[in-house]
């Protein structure tokens, strides 16, 4: 007894009952993510820092570079919450404005990552003859200390938000791509792979409907740590120098200001130091969130 041959009918019907079970997945990993309080604590953070990153022209006392010189080095008071610098800036004003320059540096880099480390890690899994001259090529700056390589390669192409952005993106998307590849390379193995290139599936059909779409959640964690790293270095790299140049408001170009005057005027340095530390918290406490919900076999390892 002959079986039927696959239609196309059911062909689009499976279609379709895999984008609804995807649907419900998404549905129910959403549900799963506001039950959980760590994740929801660092949304609720992070969603304040947006806001005041977004609306910083609304919010800020005054501007991020107007100097009062009457008002020098003043400590926390009513009229500047967080101090003024030694050109007579308020603190609180470029802390805001800075919060602004951290956050979009740090979801340019995201972005930017997600691209290339996917593109690279499919290419790699996806094309056997590719896998070994991509990642040896991303072991290679692999080999080198993240923050290393990112300072190196700032002070080579120069000072600028542009460069910055660059050079962090070169340091995190080898660890990325990585992940993506390990993520494909388990997808590429399983049945409905082999099902939809036995029905005459295309090879770019296979790669974003299927593979990509239940690969995401491994890279969704990652780059969660990838935006709170890059607050982090985006700062060491303003503290150097080879970051934003000044007078830009960044958070890291504000510490960099107070080091001088640490020990009379410990507000310029330090008030920029717990915004950085609260911004990285919350993406923290989303990324271990994530990892539990996608993962339960982590939380339980952790807990063990």
């Amino acid at each position: 007894m002959v079986a039927d041959p696959i239609t196309t009918d059911d062909t689009i019907s499976l279609g379709a009952e895999m984008a609804a079970a995807r649907r419900r997945r998404w549905r129910q990993l959403a549900g799963r993510l506001l039950g959980h309080r760590s994740f929801l604590f660092g949304l609720v953070i992070l969603a304040i820092f947006t806001f005041v990153a977004v609306f910083a022209d609304f919010l800020a006392p005054y501007a991020p570079d107007k100097s009062d010189y009457r008002s020098i080095l003043m400590p926390p008071a009513a009229g500047h919450w967080f101090g003024t610098d030694a050109f007579g800036r308020d603190i609180a004003s470029r802390i805001i404005y800075g919060t602004r320059v951290s956050l979009r540096i740090g979801l340019i880099v995201v972005v930017t990552t997600g691209i290339l480390g996917t593109l690279l890690g499919t290419l790699a899994s996806y094309v056997r003859g590719l896998d070994g001259l991509i990642m040896r090529g991303l072991d290679g700056l692999m080999a080198f200390p993240g923050v290393l390589l990112a300072i190196a390669l700032a002070a080579a192409l120069g000072p600028s938000e542009i460069n910055a952005i660059i050079a962090l993106t070169v340091t995190f998307t080898p660890r990325t791509a990585r992940i993506v590849r390990a993520s494909v390379l388990v997808v590429k193995g399983m049945q409905f792979i082999e099902a939809a290139h036995a029905v005459g599936a295309g090879h770019t059909r296979i790669i974003f409907r299927y593979i990509l779409a239940n690969a995401l959640s491994p890279l969704i964690v990652q780059l969660t740590f990838v935006f709170a790293v890059s607050i982090v270095a985006e700062a060491i790299l303003s503290f150097l120098g080879v970051g934003p140049p000044p007078p830009a408001p960044s958070l890291g170009n504000i510490i960099a200001d107070g080091r001088s005057y640490v020990q009379e005027a410990w507000w310029i340095a330090v008030f920029p130091g717990v915004a950085i530390a609260i911004a990285v918290l919350s993406l923290n406490l989303m990324g271990d969130g994530l990892r539990d919900i996608i993962d339960p076999r982590q939380r339980n390892q952790r807990d063990a």
